[in-house]
């Protein structure tokens, strides 16, 4: 199972793959590249949004997006 840190560094690595500061990061993508399934993802997004590193709008969460503190902060490896 994913830890909270590793769905984060693996957000801000999809994040410097564009051009953008701040892209939308897919959440099948990322449920993909982590080998887990979305539904185990979900619980660790909520987490990470609430600690304000994440953004999302809908409930589904199709994409989140770092915030500004998410950009800046280093989580533990």
């Amino acid at each position: 199972m994913s830890t909270d840190n590793e769905v984060f560094r693996k957000i801000k690595e999809i994040s410097t793959r564009t051009l953008q500061p701040r892209p939308l990061v897919n959440t099948y993508e990322l449920a993909s590249e982590l080998s887990i399934t979305r539904e185990t993802l979900m619980p660790c997004l909520a987490r990470l949004k609430q600690t304000r590193l994440l953004n999302f709008n809908d409930a589904q969460a199709e994409s989140v997006r770092l915030t500004l503190l998410g950009t800046v902060v280093k989580r533990d490896k």
